[in-house]
């Protein structure tokens, strides 16, 4: 196989997968691991990927590229986050996660009841602006741009004074055996600010996050209560998590 190929295919795993691994690749591409690890190490040098110690991870989307995500109306998420509406309920206080599953179900969210909505996401935030019945909570601290979200000391300050009833996540990359996971050290520890502080823990992702790993844990499976996903999941890393105590609810394709 070529270079040319090689580049294409790894690309073409990283963006299926979320992160890939030399020695797998080196199997798969039946080439050596050193080739492997010169070919990342180029990839990375034209900033198509970024190199970790193992593999590689994707690099972090820009900005406009977000943007363009949470303009957009995808089924699917939608599906996802009406699943999780009926886990809110009158008088709650929920926080919501940033990501564009998340930013689904701020849009759908009940007007005939009242609750406090929490959230490090501005894009959440504005969703919700003219939700009369809303008490709206956004959190203080540094933007990360990537996730459009806050991060940091003052962020993390303010979620230990809070207690939730419940909160919602989108999923980076969830493993039976390795947990909830992400690939920025700060957001990991933000989020697992939230989960400790939360009653009901509600992870929201496609099957494409499940059995995955990002470089920095959040927390253990069992720390989360549901999993709210699509029916292209597999099974049998559903029968994993649930074996951990997950609950698992399966949105149908219409």
């Amino acid at each position: 196989m070529l270079q040319q190929e090689r580049h294409h295919k790894i690309l073409e795993l990283l963006s299926q997968f979320g992160r890939v691994y030399a020695n797998e690749l080196s199997g798969l591409l039946e080439v050596s691991e050193d080739t492997i690890r010169r070919d990342l190490k180029l990839l990375d040098k034209k900033e198509r990927l970024r190199r970790v110690h193992g593999g590689a991870l994707p690099l972090q989307q820009t900005f406009d590229e977000y943007r363009e995500r949470q303009d957009e109306i995808d089924p699917l998420k939608k599906r996802v986050a009406l699943a999780a509406i009926p886990f809110i309920k009158e008088g709650q206080t929920i926080l919501l996660d940033s990501g564009t599953t998340c930013l689904q179900l701020a849009m759908n969210l009940p007007t005939d009841f009242n609750f406090t909505v929490v959230t490090p996401s501005p894009l959440v935030a504005i969703k919700l602006m003219h939700h009369n019945n809303i008490e709206l909570i956004l959190l203080g601290g540094k933007i990360f741009k990537p996730s459009v979200m806050t991060l940091g000391a003052t962020t993390n300050a303010m979620l230990r004074k809070i207690h939730f009833d419940s909160c919602f996540l989108g999923i980076c990359a969830l493993h039976p055996s390795q947990g909830l996971s992400i690939n920025h050290l700060d957001e990991a520890e933000t989020l697992a600010i939230i989960i400790a502080q939360s009653e009901l823990v509600v992870v929201l992702g496609s099957a494409v996050k499940l059995g995955k790993m990002g470089t920095y844990k959040v927390c253990e499976s069992n720390k989360l209560n549901l999993l709210i996903t699509d029916e292209a999941s597999d099974a049998q890393t559903l029968r994993l998590l649930k074996a951990k105590g997950v609950k698992v609810k399966i949105c149908k394709n219409n």
